[in-house]
């Protein structure tokens, strides 16, 4: 072997040992190069598994390149990219259960001793006309229907009205004076909410439920 061709097989050793610089980290190939952050200089979304998302799904909602949130099952991404109740969705908002007191002020709330005749009339929010449950006679009342329904924006906006009465032969008496609850996201999230006591009422269990 000559001088030349020796020196020449050299030099292809060389380049040939020196060929995976390309891949080489941080080198801005696919191969091994450093990841980039999802993080808010990236992404108006939200950041899920180091992804930038849209963050405008009830799955995955969030912006400003926040860590996404799975909304609520009564929940949707509101137009803001924040969890939230939908404002045009219908809730039923429905008296489950009562407690009353064992006397009206030191009487028998009925003449013969027994317990009161329970019924919740109520008015929900953007309604000009009130319901009412079912009349049951016991001092732990307990009802499934005669609810209201209205809107979460109306619902969020205004207060749900109601009143309990012991309805007797001659004359209903009053139980409480008129009420209003101010109902409120956290309430409808929740599903239920517990009036405190007022008049002969020591307290009561108001079922919120999201419509079809």
């Amino acid at each position: 072997m000559n001088r030349f061709f020796a020196g020449a097989v050299l030099a292809l050793s060389v380049l040939v040992g020196c060929g995976g610089d390309d891949d080489s980290p941080g080198n801005g190939n696919t191969g091994g190069g450093t990841q980039q952050t999802c993080s808010a200089s990236n992404c108006t979304g939200c950041c899920f598994n180091n992804v930038c998302q849209t963050g405008n799904t009830a799955s995955a909602c969030g912006k400003a390149g926040a860590a996404c949130m799975a909304c609520g099952s009564s929940q949707v991404c509101k137009t803001d990219q924040t969890c939230g109740v939908d404002p045009n969705s219908v809730w039923r908002v429905q008296p489950v259960s009562a407690r009353i007191a064992s006397s009206d002020n030191g009487t028998y709330w009925d003449g013969d001793g027994s317990a009161p005749d329970v019924v919740v009339v109520m008015q929900c929010p953007g309604s000009t006309t009130s319901t009412e449950t079912p009349e049951v006679e016991s001092y732990t009342p307990a009802w499934t229907t005669g609810g209201c329904t209205a809107k979460a924006s109306q619902l969020l906006a205004e207060p749900w009205v109601f009143q309990l009465w012991d309805v007797d032969v001659s004359s209903n008496d009053t139980i409480t004076g008129t009420l209003a609850l101010r109902i409120t996201e956290e309430f409808l999230t929740g599903g239920t909410v517990t009036v405190n006591a007022s008049g002969g009422m020591t307290s009561m269990t108001v079922q919120l439920q999201k419509q079809p």
